[in-house]
């Protein structure tokens, strides 16, 4: 009994092992921006949790693709394979098989490149050494669309025919590594992070400009506040451009992913706008819709599913006081920030408004960063340069300036706040007034 118990958790345990893969990681615009857009696409190797787990010294793979449709397509090393002292040959499809490797995969029907990594040193080695290829980046495309995608499967590009070896050793051949493969990376529906204005609908590519500007951040603190008529469907593409944080990095989609958005996005916005050094890279998502608070498919090459809400500790108070007379027929409400814990350098942003007045922001003491007075009925503003506040303290950020009257229909439509060092989400409570959504 023992022994069949035993046989049965080997099997258990190598029927869980991953498959060792090779797939499309994320994206990035090339700056300054082309006409049409260039990208980088990265290409990962991933063999953790399998049998071959840290033994690919040896890498070939096809890139597949109609070479009519891109004015640019060239590959480069990625990181884990230069870490190997990896070289790299490529050459154009078709092309006779190399034989660097037993058993090659048999050659594409269609134009393209062959890649093939080697952990070695010289563009002529044809076997690879003892140099293992670590998990991550192991190259790099850098592709242009000869025109402006305009239509779903024209301007794609393919990951085929995979294989790896391990290092072998003196007097021992090196051993084939199976990798598969079925990425296939579509640019048409790709959508810059933050790039959200115009917009003509919440599906890509059918917003935002290829680049970054004022408008862009303008929308964001509307979305971020919940501000009636500029919160996308939730998990919709535009919502996902407007998740700019926590950031993309070459192997993981960035965003909550979680059907929120906050002040850190808008804060990620800014820095990108504004070219902040460590937000200059620009990276492109491709589109991956998700139903909130469900886990979704995963799509080609990146991170698909939905995160779930974590509910960040209270720690601090947004209150709306009551109205005061401001003369000539105009009210006006008071809007405090309290401390329930020192806090230092921490961020706020909120949005307000009865949805029928024209309003205004009158600051107090420290003026917004970023503020948005509407005829519209509502207000929106972010401070972004840090706010120190004691426990206990009570700050009055400024008024909310309306006809008389205004303040019987006035409600929060969103709130959030962030320690700046860390970019840490403060809980905020939110009194004095009736809270659309926090």
């Amino acid at each position: 009994m023992k022994h069949f118990s035993y046989i049965t958790l080997l099997l258990s345990m190598a029927a869980s092992l991953s498959a060792q893969t090779l797939s499309f990681g994320e994206i990035t615009l090339v700056t300054p921006a082309t006409t049409p857009p260039s990208y980088v696409v990265n290409v990962i190797l991933t063999t953790a949790g399998s049998q071959y787990a840290g033994q690919v010294a040896g890498l070939q793979f096809d890139l597949d693709y109609t070479v009519a449709n891109f004015s640019v397509a060239t590959l480069a090393l990625g990181a884990s394979a230069t870490t190997a002292s990896a070289d790299l040959n490529s050459t154009t499809l078709p092309a006779a098989n190399v034989p660097w490797i037993t058993n090659p995969p048999p050659t594409p029907n269609g134009p393209g490149q062959r890649a093939i990594i080697i952990g070695c040193c010289t563009g002529s080695q044809t076997t690879p050494t003892s140099n293992i290829i670590a998990d991550g980046v192991v190259a790099t495309i850098t592709v242009q669309p000869s025109a402006k995608p305009t239509a779903a499967g024209v301007y794609t590009l393919s990951l085929l025919n995979p294989m790896g070896t391990s290092a072998g050793a003196l007097n021992t051949a090196a051993t084939a590594i199976p990798l598969t493969s079925t990425a296939t990376l579509d640019l048409y529906p790709v959508y810059l992070v933050g790039g959200v204005y115009p917009s003509t609908s919440t599906t890509a590519p059918s917003f935002g400009s290829g680049s970054l500007g004022l408008n862009d951040l303008i929308l964001e603190l509307f979305a971020v506040n919940n501000i009636p008529g500029y919160l996308p469907a939730c998990g919709s593409d535009l919502f996902d451009a407007m998740d700019t944080y926590p950031l993309d990095t070459a192997t993981t989609r960035g965003g909550q992913r979680n059907g929120t958005l906050n002040l850190n996005d808008l804060i990620v916005e800014l820095f990108r706008v504004n070219k902040i050094p460590g937000y200059t890279v620009l990276p492109v998502r491709v589109s991956s819709p998700y139903v909130c608070g469900t886990r979704s498919p995963a799509s080609a090459g990146v991170t698909a599913q939905a995160r779930p809400v974590r509910e960040p500790e209270v720690q601090a108070a947004l209150t709306v006081g009551a109205a005061e007379s401001a003369g000539a027929g105009q009210d006006r409400v008071p809007v405090y920030l309290q401390g329930q814990r020192d806090l230092a350098r921490m961020g706020v942003t909120f949005g307000l408004g009865d949805e029928q007045s024209q309003l205004k922001f009158q600051a107090a003491g420290v003026a917004p960063s970023i503020v948005q007075d509407s005829q519209r009925g509502f207000v929106a503003a972010a401070w972004l340069e840090g706010l120190d506040i004691r426990a206990g303290q009570q700050v009055l950020l400024g008024y909310v300036v309306g006809p008389s009257g205004f303040a019987t229909n006035l409600k929060v439509f969103g709130a959030s706040a962030s320690a700046l060092g860390d970019l840490r989400e403060i809980g905020l409570n939110v009194q004095g007034a009736s809270l659309v959504r926090q």
